[in-house]
């Protein structure tokens, strides 16, 4: 007869579908208490099982111990066990990603070579919490709130309803040992100090967190299944020949809406973020461009959402004016009057007067030129040690439909201002200027 934790295992294998005993499950064993309870409860109900370790070499002889204790369980099992060699310092710097990045990018990668139907992790109800606080405290949505899923495509997470009490209780009934990983131990790391100290306090208002957490996870994991397939539906219906149709996307419900611009963006190949979301929103319910990713634009006309690259967009918008003399100058919509001063030593007053629309005269290289943004061109602005991206300061600055007309001067060496961010380093005023190149903006 099954005992309760092993009926609450099986019953959350049978509620999300997660696997059938034809299959052959990958366990993904660290040596820690729950890898271990998930390898023993998947065993004992009579699945096909074989197992796997990742040595990640980051904690010197603790690492070689995990791998030993994984291999001595499963030889006392009689369970097949793959061990993987991973040089994670390596490959981060290699990459130039964090540690924790690339030991979850070769540990995935390790699981996807063995070839079996399903990867097994061993993901508790109590990293599910975690994982949503950590989420809320960060900004998220319904999904983020939800945790960590039960199911995602062939990846399973059989404990996913128990907690770490249970899991400790359920190997301590049965004397079965397991390792720690020391680091889990500190609040170094905000997960950490979430499980430490953040859970505990919850706990104390209200002694059944984990259980009220569950119920509320599954409700929103309801409702965000059913937004994530109107979405899709709404996405399929916006596919057109060459681009997306605004006007069926602009009757949306802003909900519906954005998980179909998720689909989008996917679909053209390009980052999911926030931002990325916003701006396409913004264009569907208006008309416009937005720079998406370097030189890909997305561009609302007509009713028509269309993708594009930055060369095939920028030569009909392309505007510059070359700066001869003193004199106002006009560039699209707006008027630049240029004029030039002696200086008088007194920065102060120079920056209060014209708002930092000045250069020292004599340090401009060839003529000044006013044009709008290029794809490419970098400025290093006053008392900073860096290049920024002009594109992204003009993005930072301004909103989305007045990007274009943003006020760039350039000499024959490249950037010397960028309205809304300041003038480069090389141009500033300092003791020994001697004039002043001026302008105001309208």
């Amino acid at each position: 007869m099954m005992n309760n934790f092993l009926v609450k295992v099986a019953s959350t294998i049978e509620k999300f579908n997660m696997a059938n005993k034809s299959e052959r499950l990958l366990v993904c064993l660290s040596g820690g208490a729950d890898s271990v309870t998930l390898l023993l409860c998947l065993y004992e109900l009579g699945y096909d099982v074989c197992a796997c370790h990742v040595n990640h070499h980051l904690r010197g002889e603790e690492s070689d111990r995990d791998q030993h204790f994984c291999e001595k369980l499963c030889e006392k099992l009689g369970v097949e066990l793959k061990v993987f060699q991973a040089d994670v310092v390596g490959y981060c710097k290699e990459h130039s990603v964090s540690t924790e990045e690339g030991a979850r990018k070769l540990r995935y990668d390790f699981f996807d070579s063995i070839g079996a139907d399903k990867i097994c992790t061993a993901h508790s109800l109590s990293d599910c919490l975690e994982t949503a606080i950590f989420n809320l405290a960060r900004g998220t949505g319904l999904k983020g709130i939800c945790g960590i899923p039960p199911v995602r495509g062939n990846i399973i997470r059989p404990l996913i309803n128990c907690t770490r009490q249970e899991i400790e209780g359920f190997l301590k009934e049965r004397g079965q040992d397991f390792v720690t990983d020391s680091t889990n131990l500190t609040d170094d790391y905000t997960r950490n100090k979430i499980r430490h100290l953040v859970v505990p306090r919850l706990a104390e208002l209200n002694s059944s967190l984990f259980g009220s957490y569950s119920m509320t996870a599954d409700r929103l994991r309801t409702d965000s299944d059913y937004l994530e397939s109107q979405g899709l539906e709404a996405f399929e219906k916006a596919v057109l020949p060459k681009g997306y149709d605004a006007l069926c996307l602009r009757q949306l419900h802003e909900s519906v809406r954005r998980r179909a611009i998720m689909h989008i963006l996917e679909k053209e190949g390009l980052t999911v973020s926030h931002d990325s979301i916003k701006d396409i929103d913004r264009l569907i319910l208006d008309v416009g461009k937005a720079n998406v990713k370097g030189g890909v634009f997305a561009v609302c006309s007509k009713g028509v959402l269309s993708f594009a690259k930055g060369e095939m967009l920028e030569n009909s918008t392309l505007r510059s004016v070359k700066v001869s003399d003193e004199g106002v100058y006009q560039f699209g919509n707006k008027e630049i009057e240029f004029k030039i001063y002696p200086f008088d030593g007194k920065i102060a007053n120079v920056h209060k007067k014209f708002a930092n629309c000045c250069l020292d005269y004599d340090k401009i290289k060839g003529e000044i030129v006013v044009e709008n943004r290029r794809e490419g061109e970098k400025i290093r602005l006053v008392n900073r040690d860096f290049d920024s991206d002009v594109r992204k300061l003009v993005n930072k600055s301004f909103r989305l439909e007045d990007r274009s007309s943003a006020v760039i001067l350039k000499d024959s060496q490249g950037v010397v201002f960028v309205e809304g961010s300041g003038v480069a380093e090389r141009v500033k005023i300092d003791s020994e200027t001697v004039k002043i190149l001026a302008f105001t903006i309208k």
